[in-house]
């Protein structure tokens, strides 16, 4: 069976769709089979790798279309199920249902055996998509960049754990992302995060163009730049 990762932090614009295709497309360079799921309505994924899918998770979740039908592929090992705005039309009709929580986890669940890692793209914010990604996955890798209001949304996050999976023990990493060593904040708050999580906190991502770069032209960071900061961290 595959593990089902959740790429979630209680804020936006941290790195979250960024951590999840660099690290997709990593195991899969690595030779794992890699599905991402984006429940993000901006459907930043499909952007980023540069394809245009005929699917999306809205037929899956709603109109009840098998998932594996709305798989699109968009490398050799890696997969995709997108999202686009249609995403934001499938929340009320889930919160309808006495499951709602459990919807994400009903369709994606015949793909599970499928694949080696399933990540999940998640939103900024507190919603029911989620809530439902948190019940889906096992692990959770939570990037956040090296400031307060980041860091303190990584404590809220842990609270929304232990409500939802009964602890915080269901975060595996902690990705400190955009960190620039020639700050001395960045540097003192990393300092408080290791302090704090320990074994949890990954060694940073530093502040690299070329990660930013690659997306908006559609491409991983190994095939745009392989030898930058980004693609090495």
């Amino acid at each position: 069976m595959g593990r089902t990762l959740a790429i979630m932090n209680l804020k936006g614009g941290i790195g979250k769709t960024t951590t999840t295709v660099s690290v997709g497309a990593g195991l899969a360079l690595k030779g794992a089979s890699v599905l991402l799921v984006d429940t993000d309505a901006q459907g930043n994924l499909a952007m980023a790798l540069g394809v245009r899918p005929r699917r999306t998770l809205y037929s899956t979740l709603i109109d009840g279309v098998p998932a594996a039908e709305c798989i699109t592929p968009a490398r050799a090992g890696l997969d995709l199920i997108a999202a686009d705005q249609t995403l934001l039309g499938a929340l009320p009709q889930i919160a309808q249902r006495p499951d709602w929580s459990r919807a994400l986890e009903q369709a994606l669940r015949p793909l599970v055996p499928l694949y080696d890692f399933i990540l999940v793209d998640c939103g900024g914010s507190l919603s029911q998509f989620n809530i439902n990604a948190l019940v889906f996955a096992t692990d959770v890798i939570a990037p956040t960049t090296i400031e307060p209001f980041s860091i303190h949304s990584l404590e809220l996050l842990m609270h929304q754990l232990a409500r939802v999976k009964g602890g915080s023990a269901t975060i595996r990493l902690i990705v400190p992302t955009m960190y620039d060593p020639r700050m001395r904040q960045s540097v003192e708050l990393l300092a408080i995060l290791q302090a704090r999580y320990s074994n949890r906190v990954a060694p940073p991502i530093r502040v690299n163009v070329r990660l930013s770069e690659a997306t908006s032209h559609g491409k991983t960071i190994y095939e745009y730049d392989p030898r930058s900061r980004g693609a090495r961290d």
